[in-house]
């Protein structure tokens, strides 16, 4: 399971139960399926991020990507100098 969407999915999951809703009703205000709301609330989905962003945005929350690169091997040594 991939830690982001895991994470993400708890706390879409937590939300969505502490407003009391189950996962029908989620995906209808959503406009997703039960299924997809249980794979989201799962870190499971495979979809379309867009689907995430909808049902993020449908209990209030907004979703934020942030693309980092990644150091290549040649910058390795730089990042761990002890000054």
């Amino acid at each position: 399971m991939n830690p982001f969407l895991e994470q993400i999915g708890q706390g879409l999951r937590a939300e969505r139960k502490a407003r009391g809703l189950n996962q029908i009703d989620a995906g209808k205000m959503a406009g997703l399926s039960r299924r997809e709301v249980s794979e989201i609330d799962n870190g499971i989905f495979r979809g379309s991020i867009l689907k995430v962003q909808d049902y993020a945005m449908s209990l209030g929350f907004s979703l934020t990507l942030e693309m980092k690169r990644r150091p290549d091997l040649a910058e390795l040594p730089g990042l761990f100098d002890e000054d």
